[in-house]
């Protein structure tokens, strides 16, 4: 068995049941750092959207995840928005119990569809 006995960030020698990091510290700079949390966030849009299709619900686009938002199908049931931010720090259960409430909309779609009122047709 190959256990680490070595902290990952400073090699600190690991002592009790400590399994990859010597303390809060270090853990904190492997996973709480701004850059740790992006690159998470990013990577887990990346498989949520491959889950959903990889491509916008209504109108197919597929270029790029950025443009791709989940959208709420019911926003009385919205407990939390599926952003960056919450993709990174939530549990995947939780994450997983509001995607079950999305479609998956590129942005203009998206902006489409929350305001009807602005059609540039309807309004000329």
């Amino acid at each position: 068995m190959n256990k680490i006995i070595n902290c990952k960030i400073c090699g600190k020698k690991l002592i009790g049941r400590q399994a990859l990091y010597c303390g809060t510290l270090c853990k904190n700079k492997a996973h709480q750092s701004y850059a740790a949390q992006q690159k998470r966030g990013v990577m887990r849009k990346i498989e949520l959207v491959k889950a959903f299709g990889g491509k916008c619900f209504k109108c197919g686009y597929n270029r790029n995840t950025s443009a791709l938002t989940f959208h709420h199908k019911d926003p009385a049931k919205k407990v939390f928005k599926l952003d960056l931010r919450s993709l990174s720090n939530r549990k995947l259960s939780r994450i997983n119990a509001e995607l079950k409430k999305c479609i998956l909309l590129c942005h203009n779609c998206h902006a489409e569809l929350h305001n009807p009122q602005h059609d540039l047709a309807s309004n000329l």
